[in-house]
């Protein structure tokens, strides 16, 4: 390592230290082509595939369906208007709050009793 580069890689210097001490040569599967299934996806979605994890963006996704699908019997069962627009308000907070984590493109817009069978 020599201080007078300007910026020094400490992880690259140490994979240099060991692969000058032979420590990379009696690796299984050296010199034998990676399997598919690891080139398949990244690291980071293997990973999250295989241990089931889902982005809180999603958990929200399925509560705001959930939330909109009782909305939409209590409108079909013509149930209080007043309790109806209080469950837009929650539904339109969910959303919101949502927004704020998930992808541009998966966000979705505020509802009203118009637009809610969309």
């Amino acid at each position: 390592m020599t201080n007078n580069e300007k910026y020094v890689d400490w992880l690259d210097e140490i994979v240099k230290r060991h692969e000058k001490v032979g420590g990379f040569e009696n690796l299984p599967g050296l010199g034998k082509p990676l399997p598919k299934e690891l080139l398949k996806d990244d690291l980071l979605t293997t990973v999250i595939k295989r241990t089931g994890f889902m982005p809180d963006w999603l958990v929200k996704q399925k509560k705001i369906f959930t939330m909109l699908e009782s909305i939409v019997l209590k409108i079909n069962t013509n149930s209080n208007d007043k309790d109806i627009d209080k469950f837009i308000t929650e539904v339109n907070a969910e959303i919101k709050n949502y927004n704020l984590g998930c992808p541009f493109s998966m966000q979705k817009a505020y509802i009203n009793k118009e637009n809610i069978e969309k």
